[in-house]
């Protein structure tokens, strides 16, 4: 009876612990097959674990698709950091990161300019903690001088790979002042629809969300 409760037991703990260490949202668990009534009611009842300072907690890809997390790219900080294969992100930002992404992809110009592989992913306590994630470039990452001052609490790190070019059109407006538009917002799609709509000649517009 005892191996029969705790089979029963197992699916609560592993959505426990994807709240807990991973810091799962309602979006998260309707992706590994919840309910969005049974998401918001284990949400209800277990919230994410505040991390030490100087605590890094890696998060393995969740589920089998190739989503891509689209997010907006500043010209200075995130450009910047990018150049040393990572992608920071302070968590308490309105949208983040899905645990299903294996892929970040950022626009430019008018255009989403390139997808990039996720190759490891953290949740931070802080940026003290990035010397935890034994990231490629760690050296030149913590280099930065303005590091701590632009995350000093919780964040997410994504370390990345070579960049895959797609060149597509947002096929968003143009601003109010004739500037080029640019993503604002942190999306998600399949990698395999963006391919299609390079392919197609579409724009980034056509591209189903997920």
């Amino acid at each position: 009876m005892d191996d029969v409760l705790e089979a029963l037991a197992a699916p609560d703990r592993a959505i426990r612990r994807l709240i807990e260490e991973c810091g799962a949202s309602r979006l998260d668990l309707k992706e590994v097959g919840l309910t969005d009534y049974t998401a918001r009611k284990h949400l209800q009842i277990t919230s994410p674990r505040a991390l030490a300072p100087t605590e890094a907690v890696q998060i393995a890809p969740l589920g089998p698709r190739d989503v891509v997390a689209l997010v907006a790219m500043s010209q200075d900080v995130g450009r910047r950091f990018l150049s040393h294969g990572v992608y920071i992100r302070d968590a308490l930002l309105h949208g983040q990161i899905r645990l299903s992404a294996k892929y970040l992809g950022y626009s430019k110009d008018g255009t989403l300019e390139a997808v990039r592989p996720i190759t490891g992913m953290w949740r931070l306590g802080s940026a003290q903690a990035i010397p935890m994630t034994g990231i490629v470039n760690l050296a030149a990452v913590m280099a930065e001088p303005d590091l701590n001052d632009n995350w000093p609490g919780p964040a997410t790190l994504v370390e990345l790979g070579p960049p895959v070019p797609l060149g597509l059109p947002l096929g968003f407006a143009l601003s109010a002042n004739g500037a080029k538009p640019a993503l604002r917002k942190v999306r998600h799609v399949l990698l395999d629809d963006l391919l299609s709509a390079v392919q197609k000649g579409s724009t980034f517009v056509d591209v189903p969300r997920l």
